[in-house]
């Protein structure tokens, strides 16, 4: 009996493992199989990324069309690619990079789209001899297209690029750059910017200057209701009406004249000057608050907007009545004290800058000295010729310079702001 249920025993056990044998086997082998699918899957991946990678460099090399399309494919990590980009309107362009290996296939879409110079927190064409130094802090991304100047350890928190090499003026002299550094990026201010506001204010508000021989001023006030209250020095009356009435697509433009400007923003408009500097024309005049209706530096899902765009200079000054001195012989406003400016800034051939000394009485007396005045608070962004100056060089009359970067500008730009001329990536979809 006990021979019987050890043989019975024996058997069992021999039943079992066969069976778990069997399963062993089938697991081990199907650990296998999905370690060669997992090994195909990522290689195929990784085939498509650089194949995206690939076709974002030719985009990115591409400094001269608007609307970029081609394809091309190649042999990669015993794998292949495929490479096609297709353009979906100006500046506006999606790719899409397929990589196979072995039976497996993986799909990269990347789009891109227009590179607006709101991306910048400051851009200057050029440093000359100025520098930044010991104190300076830089918020968003800085780009000089000329020498990258450093006097000291200013404070960059971005991605800084530069044309031509960083100089020290000191050995020894260091920027502290919380995001990284590249020299030889090559990002020029392009000379239809201006051209191409004047075109886009045709959908919008233009107003040209009915006689070149004159004086032409535009004097503008947005209210916090959406409307914009305008008037000139050839017709004193002023007029009030919604921004949607006056000017659909958001742009409000002066033509062979200056503007003068200030207000609370309902809304997305891109406000600007156009003329020659010999004329004392394309000139901006921001003369008081230049702000969001809804502050976007308390809510960053702010939808109100402000570009503004000179063909010269865009100036933090005195009041609407400033020019009547040029014009009229009488003497010049207060400059307004720690003004606020939320808006995307450009300076095609000039500098933004606060008039604080001059004629006609700037400079004189107690009235404006810094520490009355104040500050020049920019939140958004600044892209100028030069870099512009705030105060006298003892920094006893004038301003500080208080600038911020508002990251809205990485996504977002005023209707029509002026383009770089480049792509950025908007989206990469993997």
């Amino acid at each position: 009996m006990v021979g019987k249920g050890t043989l019975i025993v024996i058997l069992g056990f021999s039943l079992i493992f066969a069976l778990a044998s069997k399963y062993w086997d089938r697991e081990s082998t199907d650990a296998a199989e999905n370690f060669v699918q997992y090994y195909d899957q990522t290689v195929a991946h990784t085939i498509a990324v650089s194949g995206a990678n690939l076709g974002a460099n030719q985009v990115y090399l591409d400094t001269t069309s608007s609307t970029v399309s081609f394809s091309f494919s190649g042999s990669l990590s015993g794998g292949t690619y495929s490479v096609n980009c297709i353009s979906l309107g100006q500046y506006a362009d999606s790719l899409v990079s397929i990589g196979k290996y072995q039976d497996t296939t993986s799909t990269v879409v990347v789009r891109f789209g227009p590179q607006y110079f709101s991306i910048f927190g400051i851009y200057t064409a050029t440093m000359n001899n100025v520098a930044w130094a010991t104190g300076d802090t830089v918020w968003g991304r800085f780009h000089s297209n000329g020498t990258f100047n450093v006097m000291g350890d200013p404070v960059f928190y971005g991605r800084v690029t530069s044309l031509n090499a960083y100089h020290e003026y000191t050995p020894g002299d260091t920027a502290i750059i919380y995001g990284s550094y590249q020299s030889g990026i090559n990002i020029p201010m392009p000379n239809t910017s201006i051209s191409n506001m004047l075109s886009a204010a045709a959908g919008g508000f233009l107003l040209s200057n009915p006689n070149s021989g004159k004086a032409y001023d535009v004097y503008l006030t947005f209210n916090s209701n959406g409307t914009a209250t305008y008037y000139t020095n050839l017709n004193s009356t002023p007029v009030t009406e919604p921004i949607t009435s006056i000017a659909p697509n958001g742009v409000i433009f002066v033509q062979n004249g200056n503007l003068h400007v200030h207000g609370t923003v309902s809304g997305q408009v891109d406000v600007g000057a156009s003329g020659s500097s010999s004329a004392n024309y394309g000139s901006v005049f921001i003369d008081g608050n230049l702000e969001c209706n809804s502050d976007p530096q308390s809510n960053p899902n702010s939808t109100d907007v402000i570009g503004v765009v000179a063909q010269n200079n865009v100036t933090v000054m005195g009041d609407n009545d400033f020019m009547n001195y040029y014009h009229n012989g009488s003497l010049a406003a207060d400059p307004p004290i720690n003004p606020t400016i939320e808006a995307a800034i450009y300076a095609q051939n000039g500098s933004f800058s606060a008039y604080y000394q001059g004629t006609p009485n700037y400079g004189v007396g107690t009235s404006y000295l810094l520490s009355t005045l104040g500050s020049v608070n920019v939140y958004g962004s600044i892209s100028n010729y030069q870099i512009g100056v705030t105060s006298d060089p003892n920094i006893r009359y004038g301003y500080n310079a208080h600038y911020r970067f508002d990251p809205r500008f990485n996504n977002i730009a005023p209707p029509y702001f002026p383009l770089t001329g480049k792509y950025q990536i908007l989206s990469w979809y993997e």
